[in-house]
């Protein structure tokens, strides 16, 4: 059942997820670590929709669902004070305009 992970790249990813997961103390966080540890898992064992499994896995809900769910627990719990769906507690700032980097090039000395 259990199939060994032959890429060392994918085992430090695993284990960096793991540790972080293992350090972070914000509980929906230490889900986010969890679903990123479980679809790389997967998704080295060749597995398509790893993401959506995992995702049902921890969450059970598909990953486009989780959002709506989040929503909608709020405006269970906050009643009168739900202010919108669109509503994320700040308004949007202005955008300011792109600028292309300048990159300041030595001379040598001849």
């Amino acid at each position: 059942m259990f199939q060994r992970i032959r890429s060392p790249l994918t085992e430090r990813i695993l284990a960096r997820l793991e540790d972080a997961e293992w350090r972070e103390p914000n509980p929906h966080f230490q889900d986010d670590y969890r679903i990123a540890w479980i679809t790389v898992l997967r998704a080295s064992r060749g597995e398509l929709l790893a993401h959506v499994s995992a995702s049902y896995t921890v969450l059970g809900l598909h990953p486009e669902k989780v959002w709506p769910a989040i929503q909608q627990r709020r405006r269970a719990m906050l009643g009168q004070l739900f202010v919108s769906e669109d509503f994320c507690g700040t308004e949007a700032l202005p955008k300011k305009p792109p600028r292309s980097a300048a990159v300041p090039i030595r001379v040598r000395a001849a």
